[in-house]
């Protein structure tokens, strides 16, 4: 198979051809050219104290964000929970959280979505 070639005058890039695929797979360097490092390539790219410092900084950042979302998570199940405590009405002719009765003679409802069940217009916000 020929060599196909990409681009114009010196920034030229060459497909490399099955056999140099093959190859490259046997040496375990890689597909591409840029893959393969020697280990004085390697030793040459080392990070800056300063290029550290920010990625640490970041990754500190990280976690208090995921303790944070953490924090946050649990105290909405708290509440879930606390809510489903304290529930006083069946959620069709009352209430499901104060018990109010609900119809012609009672207060409006709200259906809520999620639960599938009725809630005065006052606890239709929660």
């Amino acid at each position: 198979m020929a060599d196909t070639i990409f681009g114009s005058g010196n920034d030229q890039w060459v497909c490399p051809n099955d056999r140099q695929l093959a190859l490259r797979a046997k040496l375990q360097t890689g597909w591409s050219v840029h893959t393969y490092q020697t280990e004085k390539q390697r030793r040459k790219q080392h990070l800056s104290p300063a290029e550290v410092e920010a990625i640490l900084q970041v990754i500190q950042r990280a976690e208090r964000l995921d303790v944070l979302e953490q924090q946050r998570i649990g105290r909405l199940v708290e509440r879930l929970e606390t809510m489903r405590r304290n529930v006083m009405g069946n959620g069709l002719s009352q209430c499901l959280l104060c018990g109010e009765v609900l119809g012609f003679l009672g207060s409006s409802s709200v259906f809520c979505k999620d639960c599938r069940k009725k809630v005065c217009t006052k606890c239709g916000i929660e």
